[in-house]
Parts: structure tokens; C-alpha cells; sequence
């Protein structure tokens, strides 16, 4: 099965899958003209990857009680043992590090075997392009598809970057909590201080 037909087989919510696809491109284009070193991952490949991690991301919700993992682990593994069509074997483990890394703890090389397997070019990309899925999937907290439209504003003197979000989004405190302890990886990616506003 290719990453489409095991998402339409196995996604407990594929209307949030889209979402997050959908937030996840959205944040990276604006994102782009913020930290330019970025722009490089705009091509047809790395925003495939973007994609297709944000398309399953909570894959493994399927597979928890299976593998008696977490979500975000139970989907690597899944896909780990079973390689979808049109992913190619070597493009493999970066997928699943991003479906591991949606949620809960950062990328560690000494810890995370799958990491450690990727080369440090790839861990570079991996940061990037993960941190922009989880945090996307903390702006479907509740999957509810809220938010219409986001822009970015950047303090290059603090180091602050400010996420403004327009849509339902303002008028629900528990999305902005929420997104708000999914920006970890986020900053760790991108070395700055994230800060969420809820309307442009």
C-alpha cells in the first residue's frame, strides 16, 4: 500500500490528517521568509516528506493496543515494518522519525536509534520539517480545523518569534495551551522563542 491508501485504511480521523497536511505547508511557507536557510527544503522531495509525515502522524492510533506503544511510536514502527509503496527504502527511517516526533520528547541521537541512523544533514531537515508537523498538530487541538489563516512577526534583536493565528482560534484559550506546550521541538529547531497570539 502507498502512504494514501494506508491513511484512508488505518486513520482514525483523516479529516485532522488533512489539517495538519494542511498546516504544516501553511507554516512552512511563511516560515520561509523568516529563516531563508530553510527555503532549500522547497522542492517537490523534502515538501513530499512535509506531506506525507503530517498525513499520518497519528497513524499508530490504530496500532497502540497492537504494539502496546504510544501513538507516535506505535505509527513509526508500523511503518518501519511495513514500507509504503511509494516511499523508497532509503527515505524510509526519516519518515518514521517524523511520525515519531509529533509528539511528546525531542530528538535524542544517544537515546532514539531511528535518529541516530540519520546523517547529520538529514537530522538537520528532520528538525525542521518535524517541529513544523507537531506544531501543527497543536493547532487542530481538538480537531476541529480552526484556524483560517497565520503570519509570523520576528524580533531578530530578542530572538522572539510571534505566531499570530486568525480564525476560531482566538476565541478558544485551550487551542493556544495547547499549541503552546507543542512548541518545544519548535524552538529547538529553530533556536528562538516562540510566542502565540490568537489573531493577526
Amino acid at each position: 500500500m502507498n502512504t494514501e491508501e494506508i491513511l484512508k485504511q488505518y486513520s482514525k480521523d483523516v479529516e485532522h490528517s488533512e489539517n495538519v497536511q494542511k498546516y504544516s505547508l501553511m507554516l512552512f511557507e511563511k516560515l520561509k521568509n523568516v529563516f531563508p536557510d530553510i527555503q532549500k527544503y522547497d522542492n517537490e522531495i523534502d515538501l513530499e516528506f512535509l506531506k506525507k509525515g503530517a498525513s499520518l502522524h497519528d497513524i499508530g492510533v490504530y496500532f497502540e493496543k497492537i504494539y502496546n506503544k504510544e501513538h507516535n511510536k506505535a505509527g513509526a514502527k508500523f511503518i518501519l515494518e511495513n514500507k509504503p509503496d511509494d516511499i523508497q527504502e532509503k527515505d524510509l527511517i526519516f519518515l518514521c522519525c517524523l511520525i515519531r516526533y509529533h509528539r511528546k520528547s525531542l530528538p535524542n541521537p544517544k537515546k532514539h536509534k531511528l535518529y541516530s541512523k540519520l546523517n547529520d544533514e538529514d537530522k538537520i531537515k528532520l528538525n525542521c520539517l518535524g517541529s513544523i508537523i507537531k506544531l501543527a498538530d497543536g493547532l487542530d487541538y481538538g480537531h476541529l480545523g480552526l484556524i483560517s489563516d497565520l503570519n509570523f512577526e520576528y524580533n531578530k534583536k530578542l530572538n522572539v518569534l510571534t505566531l499570530f493565528l486568525s480564525g476560531n482560534i482566538m476565541l478558544n484559550a485551550s487551542v493556544l495551551k495547547a499549541i503552546s506546550k507543542k512548541k518545544d521541538f519548535f524552538e529547538f529547531a529553530y533556536q528562538t522563542k516562540l510566542k502565540i497570539k490568537g489573531s493577526l
